[in-house]
């Protein structure tokens, strides 16, 4: 079991690292991975506030000020205040922000799109239910209990 537990955190690793090439080399956007995450989640969210975005991204919300200012100076983002908290901020994406994120997923469905084209129909089925059941899983049951 631990083989195959090491085999799988090695696929894990080499998917990610290419999947983090494949899209650096597709994409024109001076933004960084940490950025790109960053504007996901804010599409996500709608307008987050800065320090639910912190929380999300598990960093301090000094971090997320400076990534949301380099962003701010792209325009990709802009903040506002939160109308039920004055002293609060939120964030929310630019339309060139919503254009970038269209673009990013669009991106990335094609790369992905081209990595299952190895597989076929039956296999992706299978490896969505698995990843499916993998990440709906309570991950303190060693025992398979939640099947």
């Amino acid at each position: 079991m631990d083989t195959l537990i090491q085999r799988l955190l090695v696929a894990f690793h080499h998917l990610r690292k290419k999947l983090d090439q494949d899209m650096q080399a597709m994409t024109s956007y001076p933004v960084t991975r940490t950025q790109f995450i960053l504007l996901l989640l804010i599409s996500r969210e709608g307008s987050p506030k800065l320090a639910r975005l912190a929380e999300e991204m598990n960093v301090q919300p000094s971090a997320i000020t400076v990534l949301i200012d380099r962003l701010e100076k792209l325009n990709y983002v802009k903040r506002i205040t939160d109308p039920d908290d004055r002293r609060s901020v939120r964030v929310e994406l630019t339309p060139l922000g919503r254009e970038i994120i269209h673009d990013f997923r669009q991106r990335r469905r094609g790369i992905l799109k081209s990595y299952l084209n190895r597989l076929s129909e039956e296999e992706i089925r299978t490896l969505t239910e698995l990843l499916e059941k993998i990440a709906n899983g309570d991950p303190f049951d060693t025992e398979g209990k939640g099947q």
